[in-house]
């Protein structure tokens, strides 16, 4: 599945205006993608991608970004996600 957001959306939302770290960058979208896209199964991954699932890859991108050794999920995350999870019971 392709990521939901691209590089240069998360470097605008990173406010990163160098191309250094643009390897580094596109492995966390790739990890953050795989982490929301977890949670947010009820997305099929066709068409554009829910504004809220954006945000949750670009906040978590943000965390591994500023703290290198977090992969925590962002703050508020799980409000954005819930409404694109699955229920199994």
């Amino acid at each position: 599945m392709p990521d939901v957001v691209t590089l240069n959306e998360t470097k605008l939302f990173l406010r990163v205006d160098h191309d250094d770290e643009d390897t580094i960058i596109v492995t966390m979208i790739g990890a953050a993608t795989d982490a929301v896209r977890d949670v947010a199964e009820a997305w099929d991954g066709t068409g554009d991608a829910p504004a809220r699932l954006k945000m949750a890859v670009l906040t978590r991108v943000a965390i591994m970004f500023y703290d290198r050794a977090s992969t925590a999920p962002g703050a508020g995350e799980d409000r954005l996600l819930l409404p694109l999870r699955t229920l199994e019971i």
